[in-house]
């Protein structure tokens, strides 16, 4: 698949078949995160298959109790954290997320060229999520990606045009390509 194919025509599935996705394409999702861009490797992801704690995963709102259905019933989800421990304060506030997110967009391109599904999740409950998957102090959930043969083929998203979110040299300089 060409690169330009697989930017374009990406879309957040919500709806998956029950066709469980294989380990040697789980393996090559996380290859090419392994190959993003990182600075200090601060990431870690841990992939879920369970019905009882995808159920968990899918929980955003602790006190209402509302979830996102699609987190629960893909075949897999992988979560994405950043392990903070001994980091320094730009390391945490910037670094980490950045490599964290360069992953999470390399997971969902090569999903898609694997002909999978995917969505990237970052409403949930971070408690709930830290004590299902049981992990450490200085451990943070980042995402929750959900994965699997799409049911659906996702809608486009109306986007601004180029020339409104690109500035030239500061603030305010616009012009058309």
């Amino acid at each position: 698949m060409e690169l330009d194919q697989a930017i374009r025509g990406r879309r957040s599935i919500r709806k998956y078949t029950d066709r469980d996705v294989e380990d040697d394409k789980i393996k090559a999702l996380l290859e090419a995160a392994y190959w993003a861009p990182r600075v200090n490797e601060r990431w870690v992801f841990i992939v879920v298959r369970d019905p009882e704690t995808k159920k968990v995963l899918s929980r955003y709102d602790a006190e209402s109790g509302r979830t996102q259905p699609h987190v629960a019933n893909a075949p897999v989800d992988i979560v994405v954290c950043t392990d903070l421990r001994g980091a320094s304060e730009r390391d945490r506030r910037l670094y980490a997320m950045q490599e964290a997110s360069a992953a999470i967009q390399n997971i969902l391109l090569k999903a898609y060229d694997l002909g999978l599904g995917s969505c990237w999740n970052g409403s949930f409950d971070d408690d709930a999520v830290k004590n299902v998957l049981g992990l450490p102090e200085g451990v943070e959930p980042i995402a929750i990606i959900s994965l699997g043969y799409p049911a659906e083929s996702g809608r486009g998203i109306r986007r601004k045009k180029l020339e409104e979110i690109v500035h030239w040299e500061r603030w305010g300089n616009r012009r058309p390509f």
